[in-house]
């Protein structure tokens, strides 16, 4: 029972900073103004394991008309910082009893969250912009925009059963990797350390941002800078962005790509790593440590770029017609991310492991 109350006690803590950072963010974003921070908290709790979010519209006016549309975003910093807490709490007392406290803490996160997900439903209050005689957007023009123009009664919720069956498998991710940590006890302190960088570097971003963009920047970075950082390194590397778009407001499909000085952002933060990793592991072979690294580097790129997918579809139903308006995608292939990131982490792990063996012979 004891490790039972632990694994509980570790998805309360979870959930908890999760809502706290999510709330937080919104406080920095101002949304209080648009709708009720309860309901927006858990509706971002909701999104960041995987969920969905539903809006639906009615602008004012005698007209039929009904705006509706789905949101599928993974805010990854409201994620990560659950799963650190959530896996440290896990991992902490040792591997008597992991089991129990991996199983009962996954139980109790896809219960809380599928309680957070109730309470993600709420109204916004918007008002969608007039026509101003500016110019089309992706080929369309806004006078069909100007014409629903007034306010705006919407009224969003978090899909329920997806968001129970996101929350599932988030949990059992997590629950399995600390049980599959559990079995090799040399991996933890660099999970600590991981978790340690993580936490410094999203301070130090939230502080820059809010130092320089102001609050909304600073709520956008504590929502994003995960995909801020895997996006720089994966334009870097030279794998594109690509944008797609279709319906009434439709668009040409175009990659997003960096100049040229891009490729040294991506070069000089993995070697970075790779010099930490290798002044800080044991033994074990140049080739070997510069395999390995590329595996993780090419395999996280890969995986950050998947959840980093963002979807936006936007509908309007007329007079019993629907009318898709909006059907969006920002994407980047993970097969080019993991080969790009595996060639580029082999590299700095083998330069990282020619300056760890130059600057122990130069202090013999």
């Amino acid at each position: 029972m004891r490790d039972v109350r632990r694994g509980l006690g570790a998805a309360a803590a979870a959930l908890l900073v999760m809502a706290a950072i999510a709330l937080a963010a919104l406080l920095l974003l101002g949304a209080g103004r648009f709708g009720d921070l309860t309901a927006l908290t858990a509706t971002v709790v909701a999104l960041a394991v995987g969920g969905s979010a539903d809006v639906v519209a009615t602008p004012s006016g005698a007209l039929p008309v009904t705006v509706h549309g789905a949101v599928d975003v993974l805010p990854l910093g409201v994620s990560l910082a659950g799963a650190v807490v959530l896996g440290a709490l896990v991992l902490r007392h040792g591997r008597d009893g992991l089991a129990v406290r991996a199983t009962s803490a996954a139980v109790a996160v896809v219960v809380g969250l599928a309680a957070i997900s109730l309470l993600s439903k709420g109204n916004l209050a918007l008002r969608m912009p007039g026509d101003s005689g500016g110019g089309s957007v992706c080929g369309a023009g806004t006078g069909a925009a100007s014409r629903l123009g007034g306010a705006v009664d919407a009224g969003f919720s978090a899909a329920f059963l997806p968001t129970v069956a996101a929350a599932a498998v988030w949990a059992l991710v997590v629950a399995g990797s600390c049980a599959l940590a559990g079995r090799f006890p040399a991996v933890v302190p660099g999970l600590r350390w991981a978790a340690m960088a993580f936490g410094v570097l999203t301070a130090c971003g939230v502080l820059v941002a809010g130092v320089f963009g102001g609050a909304a920047a600073a709520g956008i970075v504590l929502l994003a800078l995960p995909q801020a950082v895997a996006g720089a390194l994966v334009l870097g590397l030279g794998v594109p962005w690509t944008v797609t778009s279709g319906g009434v407001l439709s668009c040409a499909v175009h990659g997003i790509e960096p100049g040229g000085a891009w490729i040294w952002v991506p070069v000089v933060v993995l070697t970075a790593c790779a010099v930490v990793v290798a002044t800080r592991s044991g033994s074990g072979g140049l080739l070997r440590r510069a395999g390995v690294f590329a595996a993780v580097t090419g395999g996280a790129l890969a995986v950050v770029t998947l959840l980093s997918r963002v979807s936006v579809d936007l509908g309007v139903t007329a007079f019993g017609l629907p009318i898709p308006v909006l059907d969006g995608r920002l994407s980047a292939n993970p097969l080019l991310a993991l080969a790009a990131g595996a060639v580029a982490g082999f590299a700095s792990g083998l330069l990282a492991g020619a300056i760890s063996v130059s600057s122990r012979a130069w202090k013999r």
